[in-house]
């Protein structure tokens, strides 16, 4: 018996695992990896924020520029003068943060495959080690298992609207520039990244027309580093605001509860930001003696109006997206080239807010209007 079991050792779960444990609450973490932030399915560019927050030492470098090419060859260059994006090494991050909540006081168990979870009186979990099916309860179980979210199914909480296949690839060749590229021909409804890694650099992209690893392997080709892939690594990205995170003795948190950046497919910050709520609402629902549905949705309802309204707003504008042609893609990074706009995507740019750039777009340049028209109520 705990009073939490947190289900996934990523960012979001230890982030709560070691919230609740200070509080002195019994914590158990259970993972189904054999090793803490492995496999990496991330390209690891966040803002100094997330460092700020956790209090860890992962960054490995400050990119110079980002640079995001359109289907024609159009270039947007944008400085990074004052780091407002960082690469971490997401492997260490990971383990950093388990470091800090084992030392709060929470057990991590690693090799658990979580089957299933049912309320009664209590939270009971079933679970698979060492080849044998076991179960415990818990007050409170904490779902932070990723997109496929096992807990979420069992507990018939909604599913993100899109779960878009990623897949990235790690090559020796070095650089210190992000590169974003646009265009159908080179990915469907997203985009394809370069950016710097400690041993090369990472090349990654998600894909909505089930040719994901085919664009990738395309893009590898025509650099010439298709023979010089040092491994290949795959995830889901969740997209989509879910209406319901949370039931009797239960909250789903990150990747779980899809609180990913849609523009950018980006959930570290978001997802940290949110297990802070959540670890305070249990903790407060633990207290209070009460971790029923309804006490426990305050969670859902303070995080709403933290990130929801940002998820729901990138959807609208992810739609829009979706539907340019290469053409529309060249004519927008045509307008966004030019010097006003640039300085102003440099000056006021916000990797965890994209949206936070649409009004002083609008008002330096309306002629983006005619792109994000369909979008553009929910700003306003």
């Amino acid at each position: 018996m705990s009073e939490v079991v947190v289900v996934g050792a990523g960012p979001a779960g230890l982030r709560v695992a070691k919230r609740t444990a200070e509080a002195g609450h019994d914590t158990l973490v259970l993972d189904k990896k054999s090793a803490i932030g492995k496999p990496v399915q991330c390209a690891g560019l966040v803002s100094p924020r997330v460092l700020d927050l956790t209090g860890t030492r992962s960054k490995i470098l400050s990119p110079k520029r980002a640079v995001i090419n359109s289907p024609s060859g159009e270039r947007l260059e944008l400085d990074n003068k004052d780091d407002k994006a960082v690469v971490i090494d997401r492997s260490r991050f990971d383990r950093e943060l388990a470091t800090k909540a084992a030392k709060a006081g929470a057990e991590i168990r690693l090799r658990c495959r979580v089957k299933s979870t049912s309320y009664g009186e209590k939270r009971k979990i079933e679970f698979v080690e060492d080849g044998k099916i076991k179960t415990i309860k818990a007050d409170v179980v904490i779902g932070a298992d990723g997109p496929g979210s096992v807990i979420r199914r069992s507990a018939d909480l909604p599913s993100p609207d899109e779960f878009l296949p990623a897949v990235q690839a790690v090559v020796p060749k070095h650089d210190k520039d992000v590169q974003i590229y646009l265009g159908n021909d080179i990915t469907s409804g997203f985009f394809l990244y370069e950016v710097p890694f400690k041993t090369g650099k990472l090349i990654g992209l998600a894909s909505d027309d089930g040719k994901t690893y085919g664009h990738l392997t395309k893009h590898l080709r025509s650099k010439g580093l298709e023979d010089s892939v040092l491994t290949f690594l795959s995830g889901t990205i969740p997209l989509g605001n879910l209406e319901r995170s949370v039931s009797d003795g239960l909250c789903i948190v990150g990747d779980s509860a899809s609180q990913v950046k849609p523009l950018s497919g980006g959930g570290i910050y978001w997802g940290i930001k949110a297990a802070d709520i959540c670890s305070d609402v249990v903790i407060e629902a633990l207290g209070e003696g009460d971790v029923s549905k309804r006490s426990l949705d305050r969670y859902h309802k303070r995080w709403q109006k933290s990130i929801g309204k940002k998820i729901s707003r990138e959807m609208r504008v992810r739609k829009v997206y979706k539907d340019m042609t290469d053409r529309d893609l060249d004519k927008l990074l045509n307008i966004l080239s030019k010097e006003k706009t640039r300085r102003i995507i440099e000056r006021e740019g916000d990797i965890d807010n994209h949206s936070k750039l649409i009004r002083p777009l609008l008002k330096t340049a309306p002629e983006l209007l005619k792109f994000i028209g369909p979008a553009i109520k929910s700003f306003f």
